[in-house]
């Protein structure tokens, strides 16, 4: 989704690298310090970082992941060439690797990358759940490919954070097997994710919400959506999905109905993204136990995400 902000009359132009476990995405924004950004053009490259063996970086995703990379940067060669922000996030972070990714792009494209931790990713994702949503005592679940940062909220600020391995790369390469996934896989994921979640959260006290971002969550919610009839058809364009209530109900559902079919046909289902069709039964999973476990009737909906976050702590925004 396009972030816009007020432009005041000094802007700088900066090119986001976002490494994550699952793709790497690329945003040229247009940044107004004190004000605010805009985001001129975005990309995604699915790379997968994170789907090699625990504390590896893939060879092949590291090779995608810095050919994506000198592509996007080649556009800017010749004419403006805009300031370079480069993040990384849990697969880099947790890979003992990772320097053969970090090294290339320091020689190869002059790049320094911030390797963010996991307290970072939560703190940013609840920058941009709280410049985008009225949100004062809430969980944000951020589920990305590698982990989940959940970011506990009192009075619309920050009071506790912490970053879990349940992210859906991560548990589909660890225990989904088969096409589709059998019982035992199933029920041995859901066991791994209420133990991690069993030493994180405590139930949701009353009046609590649950806010949840990331990739998996923004598929749940066009599945929901397309299966309500709202978006008919894969080739429309999606509506808004910012601030949109998924009941625990409607999450089970559409767990219930991925975990049945193969790729195949999850790759058709509406809604949803081909290319995320191998990951999203393991994120519905985290998904749905975390709210069973936390107690969560609702889950709202933000289409923002850590690189908005990122984006206005470079605009030097305060937090609201």
């Amino acid at each position: 989704m396009t972030a816009t902000a007020r432009l005041g009359d000094v802007a700088e132009l900066v090119a986001l690298l976002d490494i994550g476990s699952n793709a790497c995405r690329f945003v040229l924004a247009r940044i107004s310090p004190g004000t605010g950004f805009r985001v001129l053009r975005e990309e995604r490259v699915q790379t997968r970082l994170g789907g090699g063996r625990p504390g590896a970086l893939p060879r092949d995703a590291i090779d995608a992941t810095l050919s994506s990379i000198h592509r996007f940067l080649g556009r800017f060669r010749t004419g403006r060439v805009p300031r370079i922000l480069a993040v990384a996030t849990s697969a880099v972070r947790e890979a003992a690797n990772r320097e053969r990714l970090l090294d290339a792009l320091r020689q190869r494209e002059g790049i320094e990358v911030e390797v963010l931790s996991g307290s970072d990713e939560a703190q940013l994702g609840a920058l941009a759940v709280l410049r985008s949503l009225p949100v004062r005592d809430a969980l944000i679940a951020d589920l990305g490919g590698g982990s989940l940062q959940l970011t506990r909220l009192r009075d619309a600020r920050v009071a506790a954070v912490s970053s879990l391995r349940l992210g859906a790369v991560h548990l589909t390469s660890r225990f989904l097997h088969h096409d589709p996934p059998t019982v035992h896989e199933v029920r041995a994921l859901r066991q791994e994710t209420r133990d991690r979640l069993l030493e994180t959260i405590p139930p949701a006290p009353s009046g609590d919400e649950l806010v949840g971002l990331g990739g998996t969550v923004r598929a749940l919610a066009r599945i929901h959506l397309a299966t309500h009839g709202t978006l008919a058809t894969r080739g429309t364009r999606p509506p808004v999905r910012h601030g949109l209530p998924l009941h625990q109900s409607d999450v089970t559902a559409i767990r219930e109905r991925l975990e049945r079919l193969p790729i195949e046909g999850r790759r058709r289902l509406p809604g949803l993204k081909a290319e995320r069709a191998d990951i999203i039964v393991a994120g519905a999973l985290v998904v749905e136990e975390l709210m069973l476990f936390g107690g969560y009737f609702v889950l709202t909906v933000c289409a923002h995400r850590v690189r908005d976050g990122l984006l206005w702590r470079e605009a030097s925004v305060a937090e609201p």
